[in-house]
């Protein structure tokens, strides 16, 4: 059966995919085992033991922890579960927007611009070294390819832990480790993802190689990931143009080798080596269109890209990261970690035009060079015949930032670009400087209640070097801060399986300093100071030996300072602002292999408005729209398995009726996705429709971004895609 559409074009009301059959398949093959037997089970044969769960234990705390000890809500995506979701071409951000209630919608560009947890920023760490800092290029969530993941630990809300940029929380992703069940294991991925029109510029190719080890005290680890993109077609088969403000995933290359190595020196001593280098390049022949003698903010001609960009040095990430760990668990009775890094991060991005006519451009290139340590030493002593652990360190932490613009010449369609061999500043050379010191208590008052308090001292000073803004020549100089923050928390234990919790932190962010200085100010007229936010958390979790898990959590967090952006300038300004909302994860199983369950993310959050003195909302830029997913699964222990899962962002005009600055309308949309797996061979073979639905929609970032970039930013969602990959070990 067809329709028009408003559009008038034929739409598709259902439609049999290959993934449905392939799901029906093996449905049809799980009941017919169920029926074909002509034996009676006895109760005695149903009876199976009941495993116990191993505890779950969460790093991103800076020591390793039971989640039922946490007095925060925290969640872990395993190994599977990414697998799952993450065919060739999908980033992080896609994998943790479907998963994750807290995180807002994924803006399916290269950038997790927008892409906040409880309405502040997220601060993404890769085995405990952050990826943020003070230049902020919001590409940390796709600075890992999905395959070098081992899990992913979420823990939302405001934290001080690790320092600056936990407001919303943390992402912490920990690399795969070698598989100590083999001596030397080998582990082969092919992967191809197509869109619907099947067309060989639309698919995405992936190609993965890991190799692990373990041989006496050392383990080793080894994987190189190759995917290359082609481009992407909306749901009536359009190729979409590039997005060209937070860069677009279509076209590009993208190559990740990852290494880690251990050794245990003795019994108590360990070290341990990771090294990373990631690359995303894109290398696209198609750009927006803009039609003939385009006027910069006007309507584009089409959302088609179009055929003829010339640009000599395309949009591209690249970056080093090495660390190295030591851990000695006998330093007079404690537990000692040290562990040191080093981030190299280089960020290319889409010209941008800088008048009405579009004759000039200029493209900017930022770099980043981090360098730090950090210490952390556990104890226990005995108070009242109850354990009191303690876990204190410091943290020091060099960063050096430089951006700078290349001055290009604009042919009329906005498509060829050509280097004039000019350059200017894009904000002046910047250091950073931050030593933090802090000490987390735990103590049993009773053998159900747990309660938890800590401090840290961050001391944060930036200095800068003479530069140009606008034509104006600026002086270098010096600014320093310190603050001081606090948590207290409590878990009190229900049964072995539920908890509640109750916890108040404070987490704080520091202004990215050359992006503030990029336009107007100099370091010593301006009034940079560190940001603090107080968070606020309620909630109860339930997670049983059957795999029944449930967990309702609210929260609310204030501020009293924000970062304010207007005609792309930036500054700090006094306006009390507050973010409140629930959370609720549930999965339910049942049959021996089915599971169900779903997420739901709901988020509100204001600013005070000085004119009018009244409460006014907070638009899309940092609120996510109410957010909900449903799932149901079957996996069976012959590795058979089939999710049919659903994503919901509800509509909102709230932020719009408030006349808040650069509020839009943003209009709700809805997915479904098919995924399948079973085994073949050695390995196993995943195959996944997304968007099975084939819905046109624009993402929330893709409709916020109309108000800021103009509607050549607004493009819209991919259509049905399909992926196939297979795994192998051997």
């Amino acid at each position: 059966m067809k329709a028009k559409n408003e559009f008038g074009t034929k739409k598709v009301l259902f439609k049999m995919t290959p993934c449905c059959l392939a799901v029906m398949a093996m449905f049809a093959q799980h009941v017919y085992a169920d029926t074909s037997s002509n034996e009676v089970a006895t109760d005695e044969s149903k009876e199976k033991p009941v495993a116990q769960l191993e505890k779950i234990v969460v790093t991103a705390t800076r020591i390793p922890k039971n989640i039922a000890e946490i007095a925060g809500s925290v969640q872990t995506i395993e190994k599977e579960q990414i697998v799952q979701q993450a065919a060739a071409g999908r980033k992080v951000a896609d994998v943790l927007a479907q998963l994750v209630p807290s995180l807002a919608p994924s803006s399916g560009t290269s950038s997790n611009y927008g892409q906040t947890m409880r309405g502040r920023d997220v601060m993404v760490l890769i085995d405990g070294v952050s990826q943020s800092g003070s230049r902020d290029v919001a590409r940390q969530l796709n600075s890992i390819s999905p395959s070098m993941i081992e899990r992913i630990e979420v823990l939302p809300g405001s934290t001080s832990i690790y320092g600056s940029g936990a407001t919303g929380g943390i992402i912490n992703i920990i690399t795969k480790r070698a598989d100590e069940s083999k001596p030397l294991n080998f582990e082969t991925k092919l992967g191809l993802t197509s869109s619907d029109t099947f067309r060989g510029d639309g698919l995405a190719y992936e190609l993965g190689q890991s190799v692990s080890f373990y041989k006496d005290n050392v383990t080793g680890f080894l994987g190189a990931n190759f995917t290359s993109r082609g481009s992407q077609f909306d749901s009536h088969g359009d190729r979409i143009a590039i997005a060209p403000m937070q860069t677009s995933r279509q076209d590009t290359d993208t190559i990740d080798v990852n290494g880690r190595i251990n050794v245990d020196l003795t019994d108590t001593q360990s070290l341990s080596f990771g090294a990373q280098y990631y690359k995303d390049k894109q290398d696209s022949e198609y750009g927006p269109d803009y039609g003939e003698d385009y006027v910069y903010g006007g309507l584009p001609n089409s959302y088609i890209g179009k055929k003829g960009l010339q640009l000599p040095t395309q949009p591209f990430t690249e970056r080093y990261a090495l660390n190295t760990q030591y851990q000695n668990k006998d330093v007079f009775g404690q537990v000692l970690n040290l562990e040191a890094y080093y981030r190299k991060e280089d960020a290319r991005f889409y010209p941008v035009y800088t008048g009405a006519a579009m004759t000039e451009a200029k493209q900017s290139q930022s770099n980043i060079d981090v360098a730090g340590f950090r210490s952390t030493m556990q104890s226990e002593i005995n108070v009242a015949n109850r354990a009191l652990k303690l876990t204190y360190g410091l943290d020091y932490d060099h960063e050096k930032d430089d951006q700078y613009y290349d001055h290009l010449a604009v042919s009329n369609t906005g498509l060829h670009f050509k280097p004039t061999g000019k350059q200017s500043d894009a904000g002046p050379d910047t250091t950073l400087q931050n030593i933090g010191a802090f000490v987390q208590a735990d103590y049993e008052l009773t053998d159900r209640l747990n309660i938890q308090a800590g401090s840290r001292y961050q001391y944060i000073k930036a200095e800068t070097k003479p530069y140009n803004a606008r034509g104006v020549d600026q002086p270098g100089g010096s600014v320093s801060d310190d603050t001081v923050l606090f948590n207290l928390g409590s878990v009190y234990k229900l049964t072995d399986d539920q908890q509640v919790f109750a916890n108040f932190s404070q987490g704080f962010s520091f202004p990215d300093v050359q992006r503030m200085m990029r336009d107007a100010f100099n370091l010593t007229t301006a009034d940079l100071q560190p940001i603090r936010v107080n968070s606020y958390e309620l909630g109860w979790r339930l997670n049983d030996e059957q795999g029944f898990n449930l967990g309702i959590t609210g929260f609310y967090n204030t501020s009293d300072k924000v970062t304010k952006f207007e005609n792309r300038m930036a500054s700090i300004v006094d306006t009390d602002q507050r973010v409140y909302g629930a959370e609720l994860t549930a999965s339910y199983p049942f049959l021996e292999d089915f599971k169900v369950g779903g997420t739901l993310g709901y988020t509100r959050g204001q600013f005070k408005d000085k004119a009018d003195n009244k409460w006014k909302e907070l638009n899309a830029t940092q609120i996510s729209p109410t957010k909900g997913t449903l799932f149901a699964e079957w996996n069976n222990a012959e590795g058979y398995g089939a999710r049919v899962q659903m994503l919901a962002v509800k509509g909102t005009d709230e932020a719009l009726k408030d006349g808040s600055p650069a509020a839009v309308k943003i209009k709700g949309y809805s997915t479904m996705d098919v995924l399948t797996h079973f085994p073949v061979w050695k390995g196993r073979l995943d195959f996944g429709v997304y968007n099975v639905w084939n819905r046109e929609y624009r993402s929330v970032y893709s409709q916020q971004a109309e108000t800021v970039y103009g509607l050549v930013e607004s493009i819209p969602a991919e259509g049905r895609t399909y992926g196939l990959s297979y795994t192998f070990t051997y």
